[in-house]
């Protein structure tokens, strides 16, 4: 699924190609992926001619800024694409191109998605933050270290409270394997025992690990690409993730994999307390 990495490495070049651009229509081939509207023409006709005023992230989705005060959004679910056709590079619609957005000219929006988890859907700048139910934006200023530890007084795992999309924004399975092993924290560990030194490490293990991602155009494992097809590569840098058996990077301990509520766990038996 992409992640934070992922998905601002997609704004961004979304803010590139498509900011202050009339949307001239919109197309959606498979009604499922609008769940929150009573149909697909309401998405399309508040959004048809509109111009986008900026693109931004929140969490894991794309939020589409419409001058009429609307937004559009997009969330990737498992294998979400959103790609950039123009007259020079032309992208043909397939089975799994399920929403286009046409700016005119041959320029147009594709969002592709395989196994069909992704959505669109709209709400308004007023509205935003009460639809979305998101937590704190973990790149941003107000990202604390007063913050992290008020986030983690719980008594639930610390992995599970890094993937909890209404206490931190963006963070999935990969990221929060990578940052707890940048910070040395065992991911069992519940959040509430963390202290002084140890939360601060994890304070600054979030900030360096998803900078870092970003600066690698995100993690490319299966279908993620970014608007330009272009494949990240943080995968080639990982130091837990999917390793399991391979020796740690700083002391050649096996990596360990545990398999927690369906999802893999990798983390270092000795580098991780």
């Amino acid at each position: 699924m992409p992640e934070l990495p992922e998905v601002e490495t997609i704004r961004r070049g979304l803010r590139r190609t498509v900011r202050g651009k009339r949307i001239k229509n919109i197309t959606i081939s498979l009604p499922k992926v609008v769940r929150r509207h009573a149909s697909k023409k309401e998405v399309i006709n508040k959004a048809r001619g509109k111009i986008v005023v900026s693109v931004k992230r929140r969490g894991k989705s794309l939020l589409f800024i419409l001058c009429s005060s609307d937004v559009l959004i997009f969330r990737l679910g498992m294998t979400g694409q959103m790609l950039w056709s123009t007259p020079q590079f032309p992208l043909s619609k397939d089975k799994h191109t399920h929403v286009i957005i046409d700016f005119g000219e041959g320029e147009r929006v594709l969002f592709r998605d395989i196994r069909q988890f992704g959505e669109v859907y709209l709400t308004t700048e007023e509205h935003l933050e009460k639809t979305l139910k998101m937590g704190t934006e973990p790149l941003e200023r107000d990202f604390t270290l007063e913050i992290l530890k008020d986030i983690t007084s719980s008594s639930v795992r610390i992995k599970h409270l890094l993937m909890d999309q209404k206490k931190i924004a963006g963070i999935g399975n990969i990221y929060s394997d990578e940052i707890l092993f940048e910070a040395g924290i065992h991911p069992f560990k519940k959040a509430r025992m963390l202290k002084g030194e140890e939360l601060k490490k994890l304070h600054q293990a979030i900030g360096s690990i998803l900078n870092e991602a970003i600066a690698c155009r995100g993690d490319t494992i299966a279908q993620y690409r970014n608007i330009f097809g272009e494949s990240g590569h943080y995968q080639n840098f990982h130091r837990v993730y999917q390793r399991e058996g391979d020796p740690c990077h700083r002391c050649n301990t096996p990596i360990k994999r545990v398999t927690i509520s369906g999802r893999s766990w990798h983390f270092c038996p000795h580098c991780q307390k």
